[in-house]
């Protein structure tokens, strides 16, 4: 079937205003939105966010590995988590060497050596201690009340809505007057409001896969959600007559109009449904045809199923290495431009999602599986990512991808962290700073960025009691501020459109004399632009 998007503009613009309570497509076809310019690359760049939903405990993840009888990080580590932490005896610490520090002075999860290299070869850094926070924080602020907490620490469901949203306490953050009015947002949604003039026509520019949904939430575009198996639209049969009959009168259906809001409404958000499912799948389908076969197939084995013909590999079970090769589909369909096909977009931020980290028990079974899956998912899609960039660099300015390689930032993003001393069932519990993993090719790599937290849980100050519940000394506001940077919302007005408390964050910090990388609006995780 062949739509007009056009088509669809002028017959549902009537009905777009109507929807506004319900995510409506008002979001996606809005261009007043003051946007970004695009600065730095002229190519293809977005940004993947991992969400690690249940709260992962990021001490098992990165471990400073110094000793010193009882007194060394590692001794405290060791002695605070005897059943579930990670022994150097037996081989469960893959050391790495940070730029900077001493060799050998971190280890990595044994379950994660794809990550391990991925750091030492210089694609992918830590940035350490981040957690949502209204203004910069101490222990004797946290003690005594001083300063504002984020909303509901510890729990879930809020602090997943802090991450995504960079509003650690709703009630306390003066939005600006733009989001008057709006209903709850997150920092990916409002980053797509600035940056639509960059893309061309309408096609959204976050899609969510897995996660938290209000990431993708802007004022005026809405994330284009989906299965985290990549599915999107209706499901195609064998009878292509059938299917566009089909279509044809759900549209029809859709487009009626009578004035009564709701069904107008629901009409405008299915419309856009079917146009941006098609749209979708047949750029993915094109764009795939159209880079060497070679690359699909270097791209299928790199996911783990290598094929003969270059056909797409079939991953829908929704497992995080299926989400990040349904990314990968994207980002080809997103960076390619042919006769034939493709988007030829400039800049996309994409969702995708692990569950289960809510290890109260039985964490060292759970979480090093979960380790391990993420481990495979983020090598295969960075391999992925290499393989385009070969393909751009020797396709030159006739190829698909136009000479100008496809760049990709992966960053996690979880709840909070995990207590550092371990519970009675073999787990640990709720807390809150924990690490961000960054990957990429413009990554600066091998380094550990920010403060990493005193294990001293008797007169050490990073902890917010005697279980390790470290304060953060970054904020997610930062993170994310720093990754639309490079996106190319550059201005302070679009920064404190998408980031409404960064600045009095920041305020507080230079004010308090905080250490620099608190008091910083970007973390330097980033290659700059040439």
């Amino acid at each position: 079937m062949t739509l007009s998007r056009r088509w669809f503009l002028r017959g549902a613009s009537g009905a777009v205003g109507l929807a506004s309570a319900s995510m409506a497509m008002s979001r996606v076809l809005s261009s007043e939105a003051f946007a970004a310019t695009l600065t730095g690359y002229a190519g293809y760049r977005c940004a993947v966010a991992v969400f690690l939903l249940g709260g992962s405990d990021s001490n098992n993840m990165l471990v400073p590995l110094t000793s010193n009888g009882s007194t060394g990080q590692y001794d405290r580590y060791l002695a605070a988590r005897p059943t579930v932490g990670l022994k150097t005896a037996s081989s469960e610490l893959l050391a790495v060497n940070p730029l900077g520090l001493a060799a050998a002075s971190y280890g990595v999860h044994f379950n994660m050596p794809k990550v391990r290299d991925l750091f030492e070869t210089g694609r992918a850094s830590f940035v350490v201690n981040v957690g949502p926070l209204v203004l910069p924080m101490n222990k004797d602020d946290y003690t005594n009340n001083t300063v504002v907490k984020p909303d509901s620490l510890f729990s879930h469901s809020d602090q997943q809505d802090a991450w995504v949203s960079a509003i650690a306490n709703p009630s306390t953050v003066v939005l600006p007057a733009e989001l008057s009015g709006v209903g709850p947002t997150g920092w990916g949604g409002r980053a797509a409001d600035k940056l639509t003039a960059i893309l061309p026509g309408d096609y959204p520019e976050v899609v969510h896969l897995s996660g938290r949904g209000l990431f993708g939430a802007g004022k005026d575009r809405a994330a284009l959600a989906m299965s985290s198996s990549g599915a999107f639209g209706l499901k195609v049969t064998s009878d292509t007559v059938f299917n566009d009959l089909r279509d044809q009168s759900l549209l029809d259906v859709y487009s009626y109009t009578n004035s009564v809001a709701p069904e107008e409404a629901y009409g405008t958000i299915a419309t856009a449904g079917i146009v941006y499912s098609d749209m979708r799948n047949e750029a993915r389908d094109a764009a795939w045809a159209a880079i060497p076969s070679s690359v699909r197939d270097q791209i299928n084995t790199a996911f783990g199923t290598a094929t003969t013909d270059g056909a797409a590999l079939a991953m829908s079970d929704g497992s995080i290495r299926a989400q990040l090769y349904q990314v990968i589909r994207d980002i080809i369909a997103g960076a390619v431009k042919t006769a034939s096909g493709g988007l030829g977009l400039r800049r996309q931020i994409f969702q995708v999602g692990l569950g289960g980290f809510d290890t109260h028990t039985n964490q060292r079974a759970v979480q090093d599986s979960l380790f391990a899956q993420l481990d495979t998912a983020i090598f295969a899609f960075q391999s992925a990512i290499e393989h385009l960039e070969d393909a751009a660099a020797s396709g030159g300015a006739t190829g698909p991808l136009s000479g100008l390689a496809p760049q990709a930032t992966l960053f996690t993003m979880s709840d909070f962290s995990r207590t550092l001393v371990e519970n009675s069932d073999g787990g640990t519990d709720h807390a809150w700073g924990g690490h961000v993993l960054v990957v990429g090719s413009r990554v600066v790599g091998q380094k550990l960025f920010g403060g990493f937290p005193s294990f001293d849980l008797a007169t050490g100050t990073s902890t917010t009691d005697s279980r390790g519940r470290w304060i953060p000394t970054i904020c997610p506001d930062q993170i994310g501020n720093s990754i639309a940077y490079w996106l190319g919302a550059t201005t302070a007005a679009e920064r404190s459109y998408m980031f409404p408390n960064l600045t009095a964050f920041i305020d507080s910090a230079v004010a308090r004399s905080f250490p620099s990388y608190t008091k910083s609006y970007r973390i330097g995780f980033l290659m700059a632009d040439a």
